[in-house]
């Protein structure tokens, strides 16, 4: 018997333990908690947007938001103290020292407003494609931030551009947003203008260089900038690489198709070998090269054998070729001359 009521004793125990920590169970839940991070979407920040289990006193506005897309800093005291005022105590911070407060918003890089730009830069100027002009925005600018709702289209209400400069000043408008029309639209400067595409070498390249792809690089300038560059200045690739440079060709550059020859293949006082063609026959000599030149150049050789100096056209790399017609050659120079018509007396 005395064993059955410990038994009896020990179970009320437990049931009475058990049933404390239930009762204890929701207070513990609902143990307000500082956050870390948080993101708010008015312009005034609530205690329950930095406490967890704020309970009541989850509405009260207790900060002002940063501005639209903007984050800012909360020291952790300064939400405890604003908590207490409102009668909020015993908020469990853990290592939270402050709290990362971001204010929601569409934001608008400046990639878009450079896009916007150039398209009415581009009608302004008579240009077709919107690719060629160039933006650059005044220092300082930033993307523009709306309310997180506004999903109109962005446009551009107002343009003004100088040509001479390319200087503009623009007011654009996202259509929707409360704070672009309260504002009048986000206000923009800087500089718009077509660009024109050139090579310049990319290092500094000697006479007689053959130019390669790696020399050479492709760069855009606005026009008003290049407006005194030749305009035969080459543009592209294709135009240059293989040739040769005629002249010392500066890094950076713009230079021209007259600033370029085929490349040397026979160079000056080099040994060339000269093919001699006359009446169907080939004759090969050995000969000097007094001048360097390209191929189909015409240049002046020697033959060491006579050292006679010739003429003769350059057919490939150290050789030249001299091709004498039927009636021209060492076999006209003995022609007999045609007998004398005796006149009439």
């Amino acid at each position: 018997m005395a064993a059955m009521i410990l038994t009896c004793r020990r179970w009320m125990g437990t049931a009475a333990l058990v049933l404390q920590c239930a009762l204890a169970w929701p207070a513990l839940a609902q143990q307000a908690t500082l956050k870390a991070e948080v993101t708010v979407s008015e312009d005034i920040v609530r205690l329950g947007d930095l406490v967890d289990n704020a309970g009541r006193f989850a509405a009260s506005p207790v900060f002002r938001a940063p501005d639209l897309g903007h984050t800012g800093q909360l020291a952790s005291w300064r939400v405890l103290e604003a908590a207490k005022r409102l009668g909020l105590n015993g908020i469990a911070t853990g290592d939270v020292s402050e709290v990362a407060v971001t204010r929601a918003a569409r934001v608008i890089p400046l990639a878009e407003l450079e896009e916007r730009i150039a398209q009415t830069s581009a009608r302004v100027l008579g240009v077709g494609d919107a690719t060629k002009i160039q933006v650059t925005f005044d220092r300082g600018t930033r993307s523009i931030a709306v309310e997180p709702g506004a999903y109109g289209d962005l446009s551009v209400t107002r343009f003004e551009l100088d040509a001479r400069n390319g200087r503009f000043e623009a007011t654009l408008e996202v259509r929707g947003s409360t704070l672009s029309q309260r504002s009048g639209g986000f206000r923009l400067s800087g500089q718009a203008a077509e660009t024109v595409e050139f090579l310049v070498p990319a290092r500094a390249i000697n006479r007689g260089e053959v130019l390669k792809a790696a020399d050479l690089v492709i760069e855009r300038r606005p026009r008003f900038e290049v407006s005194s560059m030749s305009p035969d200045a080459l543009s592209t690739l294709p135009q240059a690489v293989g040739l040769a440079a005629r002249r010392p060709l500066a890094p950076e550059r713009p230079f021209r198709s007259a600033d370029l020859m085929k490349p040397e293949i026979v160079e000056r006082n080099a040994n060339v070998l000269i093919i001699y063609n006359a009446n169907g026959l080939t004759l090969t000599i050995r000969g000097k090269a007094l001048e360097a030149g390209s191929e189909g150049d015409v240049i002046q050789v020697q033959n060491l054998n006579s050292r006679k100096t010739l003429s003769a056209v350059i057919t490939g790399t150290n050789q030249v070729t001299m091709t004498v017609r039927p009636d021209v050659g060492p076999q006209a120079a003995i022609r007999p001359a045609a007998p004398a018509t005796p006149s009439p007396q």
